[in-house]
């Protein structure tokens, strides 16, 4: 169980910090609840603490995360062509969470992006989309695991890309 007063990633809301740990009764069964709000938005979540049908995981440690932005590379791409296909696969790694695919959709997307500007046309709606948020997923996590600002993650992962194409 986690503890209040920490930072979790939650399923597909990203990073949230957990305010307090209470029971509530909802539809006859008391139960444990997480109160949490998602990093830098006021909204709020409430899960139940056992909630096996969303992801709940510990932030990811310091040394995991220099190791997700050493992956940054031309190489460590995903090459999918049927753009159904890839939409369907970026969305699944989305909702799945893990920070090693997540820099990957994040890598293979800005270089399909300078691929297309070198050609004349524009990053579609859809790559927007699912870049900004994995984006939103991944840059507060690893902000949180390296103790700095997302500003400086954005800055570092844009950095190291740059290196690389």
């Amino acid at each position: 169980m986690f503890q209040q007063g920490e930072y979790i990633m939650y399923s597909y809301h990203g990073a949230c910090f957990i305010d307090e740990i209470k029971e509530s009764t909802i539809d006859k069964e008391t139960k444990l609840y997480y109160i949490m709000h998602p990093f830098n938005e006021k909204s709020k979540i409430m899960t139940p603490v056992d909630n096996d049908k969303v992801r709940m995981r510990p932030i990811m440690p310091a040394e995991k995360a220099e190791e997700v932005l050493r992956t940054v590379s031309c190489d460590n791409i995903f090459t999918i062509t049927d753009r159904k296909k890839k939409d369907q696969f970026y969305t699944q790694i989305l909702k799945d969470g893990n920070p090693m695919q997540l820099i990957k959709v994040i890598t293979s997307i800005l270089i399909d992006e300078q691929e297309k500007i070198a050609a004349g046309k524009k990053m579609s709606t859809t790559d927007k989309r699912i870049l900004d948020k994995a984006e939103r997923l991944l840059y507060p996590e690893l902000s949180l695991a390296l103790e700095t600002e997302v500003e400086t993650i954005k800055e570092r992962v844009t950095s190291l890309f740059q290196e690389v194409v």
